[in-house]
């Protein structure tokens, strides 16, 4: 089974870095497995996968490939958070947040007794940009007591050690793919085994931005004036001084500045640079 649940952050936070999760349990979807076979060489696996990722072309097909390669890798359960990056459209600012395995009691336990608040894993390890052991979490500098809980409810819970895992797009379009071992699987996994499984998780998030962007509206466009001027306000210069530097009017500019809100659908500056930044208008 494939849970589905959406969540919310909170209040505001500093862009890029914390981030506070409301959660609300959407319900389960089946997933179709395709098993690998196991005697194929470790790249021929992952060039399979890959091709198969290329090939999708809904988010249900990229569901099914996801989930058949984590079952062949023996990975027992999976959760991906999906972080739209501040100014896109898509950001609410709400998240997507998909999970595999996980037993239905937490999921609900999760979104009912607000784990979500104090899960620190997501941050530190978007922090971080390297994967790490979910037990591993508990050594970090820097935990609140809440975190701490947390933590420990994770542990008390029984589902043996995870891995981490910072999953980066276009634009900063990121986002958290937490892999678990499940009880009884003996060691932690190889070295080799962690590496790809990261190289997976980075692919199947690429695939899912790109599906994203496929079924967007069309993209913002700017004239090459309109894109200057936006990457001046971007840098915090105001209207007088654009018009000094680029050598135009201060009404002129004051005119391209509408122009630009509009086309961006905002109605300030910082928005505007927000998603000038999210639509890769902005060097």
């Amino acid at each position: 089974m494939v849970a589905r649940v959406f969540g919310q952050f909170g209040s505001e936070r500093p862009v890029g870095r914390y981030f506070q999760l409301a959660v609300v349990f959407f319900g389960f979807l089946d997933a179709i497995f395709f098993r690998m076979a196991s005697s194929k060489p470790v790249s021929q696996t992952l060039e399979r996968f890959a091709l198969r990722l290329r090939a999708a072309e809904s988010f249900e097909l990229l569901r099914d490939i996801v989930v058949s390669f984590l079952d062949a890798e023996g990975v027992a359960m999976a959760s991906y958070h999906h972080l739209p990056p501040p100014g896109a459209k898509d950001y609410a600012p709400t998240i997507s947040v998909a999970a595999h395995g996980f037993p239905e009691d937490w999921l609900r336990a999760y979104r009912d007794q607000r784990y979500y608040e104090i899960d620190p894993i997501p941050r530190r390890v978007l922090d971080l940009g390297l994967p790490f052991w979910w037990s591993e979490a508990r050594e970090m500098p820097g935990l609140s007591a809440a975190e701490k809980d947390f933590l420990n409810e994770l542990e008390r819970a029984g589902f043996g050690d995870g891995l981490a895992i910072a999953v980066f797009g276009p634009h900063g379009r990121n986002g958290y793919v937490g892999l678990g071992c499940g009880v009884g699987n003996g060691p932690k996994w190889s070295a080799e085994k962690v590496a790809r499984l990261q190289i997976a998780a980075q692919a199947g998030h690429q695939q899912y931005c790109h599906l994203l962007a496929a079924k967007a509206p069309a993209g913002v466009s700017l004239s090459d004036r309109e894109q200057q001027i936006l990457g001046w306000m971007a840098r915090g210069r105001s209207n007088a001084a654009i018009a000094e530097t680029v050598g135009i009017s201060p009404n002129t500019v004051d005119t391209y500045v509408r122009r630009i809100y509009e086309k961006l659908d905002v109605t300030d500056r910082v928005t505007a640079s927000l998603r000038g930044h999210a639509l890769g208008l902005i060097d």
